[in-house]
């Protein structure tokens, strides 16, 4: 199987169902007959964007900008295993134009995160040291 076909199967549908519209560039992989073929068994619209036009998926371009900036303070030699853990942040953190974060819209309910994103610093429980 194609593996773009397979990527999307496994790491997409499987989790969220079938999209009614899958928007993607004129990549080859994109335009595959498998993933032609999938597409059309799926019942799913299949759009591209403007060849050569990033801006037309402004979105998408934004998250990789982003994506790009967290990993880069990663050396590169670890991006892969700092991968889920940069996700992770991205999916958890507040988004204003959301007013909620992407995984509780996602999930319906804020994420557990890891104690690995919060630094050792005891906590002052003492009520004299607030006043």
């Amino acid at each position: 199987m194609d593996a773009i076909a397979l990527a999307f199967f496994l790491g997409w549908i499987s989790r969220f169902g079938v999209p009614e519209k899958v928007t993607s560039d004129r990549g080859s992989n994109f335009q595959s007959n498998l993933f032609s073929s999938l597409s059309k068994v799926l019942d799913a619209k299949k759009t591209r964007t403007t060849s050569y036009h990033p801006q037309s998926n402004g979105a998408v371009e934004r998250f990789h900008r982003h994506l790009k900036n967290v990993l880069m303070t990663h050396p590169p030699e670890n991006w892969l295993d700092a991968l889920p853990f940069v996700l992770l942040g991205i999916r958890t953190s507040f988004k204003k134009d959301l007013a909620t974060s992407s995984a509780e819209l996602v999930y319906g309910s804020t994420l557990k995160l890891p104690g690995v994103f919060f630094p050792n610093t005891s906590v002052t429980t003492s009520t004299s040291s607030f006043w």
